[in-house]
């Protein structure tokens, strides 16, 4: 079962759900994540320990890790 987090590309954007592994994440933190348009750099607003239940079905795209500053 995928760890889910939640994230935004763009604050206006809605939000996008992928599986974020065993990645210790924060809201407000930069990451890299797998989608269809190759790898993007998105906002986690979400983190996997706020996330207690989920409908969702089906594989997710992947958070492939933390952004780096700089």
């Amino acid at each position: 079962m995928p760890t889910l987090t939640g994230v935004q590309f763009t604050p206006s954007d809605k939000l996008q759900y992928f599986d974020a592994s065993d990645l210790d994440l924060a809201p407000g933190d930069t990451v890299i994540v797998e989608t269809w348009h190759g790898e993007q750099q998105a906002t986690v607003t979400i983190t996997p320990g706020q996330m207690i239940h989920s409908d969702l079905r089906g594989p997710l795209d992947r958070v492939v890790r933390v952004a780096s500053n700089g």
